[in-house]
């Protein structure tokens, strides 16, 4: 039997109950390296297990001591990528709440299963005693569906809502990131009100649905919701990698100058905020905000 720390962190947000939860788990080195040594299987058992939003697994690497790998589970399901994840497991390591895992500094470098580096790190911002994390990502490709096929996602969106919803524009991800599709709405529809039958999304045949509306608000650019009712998460509190294809979008429609920061938020019933912004040129999405550590403990398999 064997004994591993873990905290619980809720990623985008200022107060104990907003933002997504995530469990950020400190494995024994080499667990997650080629030869892994921690089973998916168990991993996924301790997801269950923990009946939260996500896991996130860490293991110190034996081939380079400047990175950690890093795995995510939802449950039975491990997307190549989790936002939220990454952003939870920065703010336990630059908190000093896994010392297992060793003392970091501001920054760290994460280690996908995929062989892709996240980086992340902490932001001391001047004239705020309020700590915040960055976490840096791929932007990610959208193409517009065709006609025929945008009014088919804009009958089912509709159908979930319960009326007829004005959508403007509809757009897939492309690459590895093609089972994202983006629906953007009319600016009145009021999308944190909005009451929705996830299961009816699942029509979609897509896995990620986020849907998103500009503001009138000059502070606040835009907001989204994004669910996944076909990966068994009706809806994500607030989701880290949906702005991969947000950030790079408003920005060109709204014509925003290159990394220009812009204040968005996630309008799910736990809510979330974000301080983005896109580098257009290195092809990269800069997501920030604030994280609170919610709990922590132990548990022997």
């Amino acid at each position: 039997m064997s004994t591993f720390p873990y905290v619980i962190v809720n990623a985008f947000t200022r107060t104990p109950f907003g933002g997504n939860p995530a469990i950020v788990v400190a494995l024994p080195p080499n667990s997650l390296s080629q030869s892994q040594t921690f089973s998916e299987e168990t991993m996924i058992r301790i997801c269950l297990s923990f009946a939260q939003p996500v896991c996130v697994f860490l293991s110190l690497s034996s081939d380079d001591s400047s990175i950690l790998d890093i795995r995510f589970y939802i449950g039975t399901y491990a997307p190549l990528i989790c936002g939220h994840g990454v952003f939870a497991a920065v703010m336990a390591l630059c908190t000093d709440a896994l010392p297992s895992l060793g003392q970091w500094g501001p920054e760290v470098k994460f280690r996908t299963k995929a062989g892709a580096i996240i980086s992340a790190r902490s932001v001391a911002e001047n004239g705020s005693d309020e700590e915040k994390y960055e976490i840096v990502l791929p932007a990610t490709p959208i193409v517009a569906l065709l006609d025929a096929e945008t009014a088919r996602i804009a009958s089912i969106v509709s159908k979930a809502a319960g009326r007829d919803l004005q959508v403007e524009y509809v757009a897939k991800g492309e690459g590895k990131m093609d089972n994202y599709l983006m629906i953007v709405v009319g600016q009145n529809e009021n999308l944190g009100d909005m009451k929705l039958d996830t299961d009816v999304l699942r029509e979609t045949s897509y896995s990620i649905n986020i849907i998103t509306h500009a503001t009138p608000d000059a502070d606040q650019v835009f907001v989204s919701r994004m669910f996944a009712p076909e990966k068994g998460l009706p809806e994500d509190h607030v989701c880290g990698s949906a702005h991969t294809l947000l950030v790079p979008y408003w920005a060109t429609r709204l014509g925003k100058k290159d990394e220009e920061e812009m204040y968005v938020r996630q309008v799910s019933p736990r809510g979330g905020e974000l301080w983005v912004t896109w580098d257009q040129d290195k092809g990269l999405v800069r997501l920030k905000g604030c994280a609170q550590a919610f709990g922590k403990g132990e548990f022997t398999i």
